[in-house]
């Protein structure tokens, strides 16, 4: 009889801990999942994050590439706006195509565009961002002191630039709507600053 007690309590001994060791895997194992699961939703994560960051760097660069694209376009077409109103005669005081002084020449060019500008090139001396010779890009602004005037009094658009050669459009009192440079004497002379009146800001 007491064999027989021995035997059943060894079993139940040997069952019970069988039961703990199992139990015990699975706790481990469940453990050990949770731990490979977070790692992998770490990873997931950190992968997506990555994406994101690349996507936002090929949408600022697709951004960029389109304002440029804007920029050029609008430039485009503003010269050719304005360079189909060469031969038309100047006019003090005029916007139309039977006569057009210089102020009143680049208003009217910007104003195919929706961009407006004040009626005088002093005014328009004002608006924009002021850049240098140097930084001068075709649809700037360029500003002129002619005929020994104290106050800016002349306008022009520029239309090329090779190196200090700056060439505009404008209209001018002897040839109406023309062509010149700053390379000839009397544009030298009176010449005092560009200013930028449009960017990827009004695009």
């Amino acid at each position: 009889m007491k064999n027989l007690a021995l035997t059943l309590v060894t079993l139940f001994t040997v069952c019970l801990s069988t039961e703990v060791v199992a139990q015990s895997k699975k706790t481990t194992v469940t453990t050990t999942s949770k731990i490979q699961k977070a790692k992998e939703e770490a990873t997931i994560a950190s992968i997506n994050k990555q994406m994101n960051a690349i996507d936002d760097q090929l949408d600022n660069k697709t951004s960029k590439k389109a304002e440029k694209t804007n920029y050029c376009y609008l430039t485009e077409q503003l010269l050719n706006v304005a360079n189909d109103y060469q031969g038309i005669r100047y006019q003090w005081g005029g916007m139309s195509r039977s006569g057009m002084d210089c102020s009143g020449f680049v208003k009217n060019a910007f104003n195919q565009f929706n961009i407006d500008l004040p009626r005088t090139s002093k005014e328009m001396a004002s608006r924009g961002e002021r850049v240098s010779s140097a930084e001068a890009k075709p649809g700037d602004l360029i500003f002129f002191k002619n005929g020994g005037s104290r106050v800016i009094n002349h306008v022009g658009i520029v239309i090329e630039v090779n190196g200090d050669d700056i060439k505009f459009i404008h209209s001018a009192t002897s040839k109406g709507v023309s062509i010149n440079s700053t390379k000839e004497a009397y544009y030298s002379r009176g010449f005092v600053q560009i200013n930028r009146v449009y960017d990827r800001q009004v695009l």
